[in-house]
């Protein structure tokens, strides 16, 4: 069984027991999980958004930062040099359930 879910305005298609890469590190309310479609073996539910009855169990598993990325900005014969880096903050999730109260035939 998998799903395709929308979290903060990206999708992200799932399996049970799997991680995925979510962008910040503020916690994750079960409202924000949006899923747009569930599919076993033999049934398939497409939400009109989004598919009613659905719950997706999320466990925060780590908090991290992507390699630094520098940025440099120069301007000629005027001696202008400025730098500055960041770092980029995600949450890895894992996916501990897909529940739906309803499988229709696809």
């Amino acid at each position: 069984m998998y799903a395709l879910l929308e979290i903060r305005g990206k999708q992200y298609k799932v399996k049970e027991n799997s991680t995925i890469l979510v962008p910040g590190w503020e916690e994750i309310k079960p409202e924000e999980v949006k899923v747009l479609m569930v599919k076993d073996e033999a049934n398939t539910v497409v939400g009109t958004p989004f598919v009613e009855g659905a719950e997706i169990e999320l466990e925060p598993v780590k908090q991290i930062r992507t390699k630094k990325i520098k940025v440099r900005r120069f301007k000629a014969k005027v001696n202008y040099h400025r730098k500055k880096s960041h770092r980029i903050r995600y949450t890895i999730l894992r996916i501990n359930g897909i529940k739906t109260s309803v499988l229709t035939e696809g």
